[in-house]
């Protein structure tokens, strides 16, 4: 490890009162409308179809629960803005409380060697930018991924790092928490990205992908069509470059 003098990330008081906006947000987006259509329902908190005239990077820098600063902010200093907004792709964006998560793990490994050890985004930013510069390609796939293309066990797509692969899986929820409610006869569904770390098997069912094999993130927000591609934004419990 390099220095001491590091400081971690902290979440400030007014992003925690924008994530318990969202959070209410979301609760509320979770009913089903009773409308015409039946598949009028609302996956991970937005409506399917949704569509925006910003481009990707716009999209995730106007946000207004401020939950890419620090995305971005590497995004930047990396020069990966254009990467991002690259035409037909679609970018399975994580929040900063994915970065922050993988500032904390890292911390805490390297509090093992030196207790007083703190690894931050700037600690990030000043010796591992390559390294994000290579792992933010398996959070993009080159081509649009629409649900239409999806199977319930998943689709196998390659992404942007050279050689890796993720699956992709559109599944049925009966989750309340997910938008699931007994007043209609159809349950929604909700978009996973499994990034495979190991060798698939010959049969893939993207729900029974071994932790050893695949990391499988819920999408929390799916489907929405910017002016340069697909977006998609991950949980936010899940850990930058798909680690536990």
């Amino acid at each position: 490890m390099v220095g001491t003098s590091w400081s971690i990330i902290n979440l400030n008081k007014e992003k925690m009162k924008n994530i318990s906006k969202l959070i209410i947000v979301f609760a509320l987006a979770n009913i089903v409308f009773v409308a015409c259509k039946k598949d009028n329902y609302i996956i991970g908190g937005k409506l399917e179809n949704a569509t925006t005239t910003l481009s990707t990077y716009d999209y995730l820098k106007n946000n207004r629960y401020k939950m890419f600063d620090t995305l971005l902010l590497v995004i930047d200093k990396a020069g990966l803005k254009d990467v991002i907004n690259a035409k037909g792709i679609t970018f399975y964006a994580p929040t900063d409380f994915s970065i922050n998560n993988y500032l904390q793990a890292k911390t805490i490994a390297a509090q093992k060697n030196n207790p007083f050890a703190r690894y931050s985004i700037d600690t990030l930013i000043k010796y591992d930018l390559n390294t994000f510069k290579d792992s933010l390609n398996t959070y993009i796939i080159p081509q649009k991924i629409i649900a239409s293309s999806l199977t319930e066990s998943g689709v196998v797509f390659n992404t942007a790092k050279n050689g890796s692969q993720a699956v992709i899986s559109y599944e049925q929820t009966f989750d309340t928490n997910l938008g699931y409610t007994s007043a209609v006869s159809t349950a929604p569904r909700i978009e996973y990205y499994t990034f495979i770390k190991g060798h698939l098997p010959p049969v893939v069912v993207a729900s029974q992908i071994p932790d050893t094999v695949g990391v499988r993130v819920l999408c929390q927000t799916s489907g929405l069509t910017t002016s340069t591609g697909q977006l998609n934004v991950l949980s936010n419990s899940h850990v930058l470059f798909f680690k536990h």
